[in-house]
């Protein structure tokens, strides 16, 4: 026992040693490595208490059924707590960054990394690489690899894609008022995963070409996505979808525009599991939105979201758009993590992040979406709303409001079409350069359909506060 400790107390030591000399200069915010590598350490902690009612079953005389979050599934009260602790490099033409993270719901299961004679680990319950970025500039060619965040059409709709797959990109610049970038995504690789008479490969793959073009104030950026989904997850279907779009966002005066338009063709092959059913894909969404820039205290926008869906999930034709990630969630203008609608709100049809019913409509369709979920059956979404943000003695806020219903009720055989109002709040403040505090609460007035669907339509709502440790 004696030995145990003292080989313990001598490798303390020895790190403390050796690792002193670097930690000397984390005061300034950078910790000097040897080959010419400055490091940056650094992370943040994100505690969120929340509160749910109604979420999926839109009926207050019963228990309310689980929804998903990053830390798992949760129902009425729960606490969310993301750590994050990262570490950044960049040295002559290259550099790195690698962010592990713990994203979990507070219970006892999580506190010493103990799933309790459960087979399975705790949802988000290991600690571990959540993100990484690996980079080298040639000169006129950038490579970068990793598990980072990339996307097709973050800032705009993002119906196509943003999310943090692994990834293979090449990148480059033309002169001071174009860029470009080429992207591998290589969402799902497991050739012995799902075993079928017919298929062992599983893989799904998908490519982005991407040009940004700066002009007067406004960035207009064409992009191609080819996303060759060989059974995804689902272990049925073989589809080969094309995705061809425009994403425009800027500022002109006090004008600040943004719009989108893609549509997207291809096949659905042996989408059932006998093998003998084959979809057309052809589909297409768009969005625009206006926001001014009259004073700081206030910032109004007005805008909407126009998806197709499919009026008979009966036939072969795929007309419901399903993206890659519908990423909504963090778009600039109605994005709002907290809000209701870019939860996962499978009563209707909405993974998370998404705001369009993408699951909604059958599961033979399938060709995008997260978990390769998303069908081509799908009603479709048109969402009108408006809103602001400002700022005002320190207190940073948006508030918006949106009507929402299906592009198409006929292929569900529903009579109405109407998913209700919505209406998000958002308010934060920084006591301080390293903590901040939010409050979010947001709800949905559901509507004809949604009663029609569900058999009930009370108010569903999710609140939530947020404390924020940044170092």
């Amino acid at each position: 026992m004696k030995k145990s400790y003292f080989a313990l107390l001598v490798s303390v030591i020895f790190i403390l040693a050796t690792v002193g000399t670097s930690f000397a200069a984390m005061g300034e915010g950078t910790v000097s490595a040897k080959k010419g590598v400055d490091l940056t350490l650094s992370g943040s902690n994100r505690f969120i208490p929340t509160y749910c009612s109604n979420m999926n079953d839109f009926d207050s005389d019963i228990e309310d059924r689980t929804t998903l979050d990053e830390g798992g599934w949760g129902a009425g009260f729960f606490v969310r707590n993301e750590l994050r602790l990262a570490f950044s490099g960049k040295g002559e033409n290259f550099g790195f960054r690698v962010i592990l993270e713990d994203d979990i719901h507070y219970s006892k299961n999580n506190v010493d990394r103990n799933s309790y004679g459960s087979s399975n680990t705790p949802f988000g319950g290991e600690f571990s690489v959540e993100r990484s970025k690996f980079w080298y500039d040639f000169g006129p060619v950038k490579f970068t690899t990793g598990w980072d965040v990339t996307w097709a059409d973050l800032k705009t709709g993002g119906f196509v894609y943003g999310d943090d797959h692994p990834f293979i990109m090449l990148s480059g610049k033309a002169g001071d008022t174009m860029d470009w970038q080429i992207n591998m995504l290589i969402i799902e690789d497991s050739d012995e995963g799902i075993v079928t008479p017919d298929y062992r490969d599983s893989d799904w793959y998908a490519y982005i070409a991407k040009f940004n073009y700066k002009v007067a104030g406004m960035t207009i950026s064409p992009f191609a996505v080819y996303s060759d989904m060989r059974k995804g997850a689902q272990g049925i279907g073989n589809s080969q979808a094309y995705y061809f779009g425009l994403e425009a966002f800027g500022k002109t005066g006090i004008f600040m525009p943004s719009f989108e338009i893609v549509g997207v063709t291809g096949t659905i092959n042996d989408a059932a599991k006998g093998g003998t059913d084959d979809y057309d894909i052809s589909s297409f969404a768009a969005f625009a939105a206006l926001k001014l820039d009259l004073m700081p205290e206030f910032q109004p926008y007005i805008g909407g979201f126009y998806v197709q869906g499919d009026d008979d999930n009966t036939d072969n034709d795929a007309e419901g758009f399903v993206g890659i990630t519908n990423i909504a969630r963090y778009t600039p203008t109605f994005g709002m993590e907290g809000g209701y609608m870019y939860e996962h709100i499978y009563g209707l049809g909405n993974p998370l992040y998404a705001l369009t019913p993408e699951r909604l409509g059958g599961t033979a369709a399938r060709y995008g979406g997260i978990s390769g979920a998303g069908t081509g059956d799908n009603p479709g979404l048109i969402y009108l709303g408006m809103g602001a943000t400002g700022k005002v003695n320190g207190v940073k806020y948006k508030v918006q409001t949106a009507y929402q219903w299906f592009e198409e009720e006929d292929g569900l055989g529903l009579k109405n079409d109407e998913i209700g109002w919505t209406v998000d709040a958002q308010a934060s403040y920084a006591l301080s350069p390293n903590f901040s505090i939010s409050y979010t609460i947001s709800g949905l007035l559901p509507g004809d359909a949604v009663e029609e669907m569900k058999g009930e339509d009370d108010i569903a709502w999710i609140t939530r506060s947020e404390l924020v440790w940044k170092w």
